[in-house]
């Protein structure tokens, strides 16, 4: 059931968990999950408590101005991705690729078990990758890449 987003009230204690309030019913050490992540990511976002969904909150961009600030920091404590922003090595060895990279983060290195599942061509040169340890990265526009860096993530897609 779809809920309107004056009928609900989020905040995090203490102990930095999220709890919902959806009129008199409150949730306490909730996740907060977009429904559409990646095309229409402020539509709806989904309440989790102990694994079931509690609510699915309509337009959360509506929330008063603290429950909204709050969600939004725990959906973007979800939903970081570093950016890629050079690739220095892809290394393939045994099945596995470690990937050497620049990220707007800075240096990180990770692997790869799975290419087909775990790096994903999306329109305009978008890439997303999600290493072995869940972790995500993406690559806004790989054509925007330096040609070293796009010459080793083509050998991957």
């Amino acid at each position: 059931m779809t809920i309107e987003p004056e009928r609900v009230r989020v905040w995090q204690d203490d102990f930095h968990k999220l709890h919902v309030q959806v009129d008199d019913d409150e949730y306490e050490d909730v996740v907060a999950r977009r429904v559409f992540p990646i095309s229409r990511k402020t539509d709806y976002v989904s309440i989790i408590s102990d694994g079931k969904e509690v609510a699915m909150v309509a337009h959360p961009d509506k929330l008063d101005k603290d429950s909204r600030k709050c969600l939004n920091a725990a959906l973007d404590r979800m939903y970081y991705t570093a950016k890629i922003t050079r690739i220095d090595g892809i290394n393939l060895v045994m099945a596995v690729s470690h990937w050497d990279v620049m990220t707007d983060r800075g240096y990180a290195r990770f692997e790869i078990v799975d290419r087909a599942t775990q790096v994903r061509m999306q329109s305009g040169g978008r890439c997303l990758i999600t290493d072995v340890d869940g972790n995500r990265f993406v690559i806004e526009d790989i054509n925007e890449l330096d040609p070293n860096s796009l010459k080793l993530i083509t050998s991957q897609t």
